[in-house]
C-alpha cells in the first residue's frame, strides 16, 4: 500500500475585486476544443434521434400554445 498523499490541488489565484476582474482577459478557447475527427453515420444518426426526440416532447407538451410547439418544432428541425 502506498502510504502517500496525494498532492495538494493547484491554488488559482483570482483577482479580489471587480475592476480587476473587469481586467482579466477573455481567451477565445474554441479552436482547442473543436471537434478532431470528423462526424461518422452513426454520430448522425444519434443525433437525428436525439433530435426527433426532442421534436416528440415537444408536440406532447401541455403547457405549449400551438405556435410555441410550431417554433420549436421548427428550430429543431433545421438541426436535424
Amino acid at each position: 500500500m502506498n502510504d502517500k498523499a496525494p498532492p495538494p490541488p493547484p491554488v488559482t489565484a483570482q483577482p479580489a475585486d471587480a475592476a480587476a476582474r473587469k481586467q482579466t482577459p477573455i481567451v477565445d478557447m474554441r479552436a482547442q476544443f473543436e471537434r478532431k475527427t470528423p462526424q461518422t453515420a452513426e454520430d448522425r444518426a444519434r443525433t437525428r434521434a436525439f433530435i426527433d426526440d426532442k421534436i416528440e416532447l415537444v408536440r406532447r407538451d401541455r403547457n405549449l400554445t400551438d405556435a410555441e410547439k410550431a417554433a420549436a418544432i421548427s428550430d429543431l428541425q433545421v438541426k436535424r
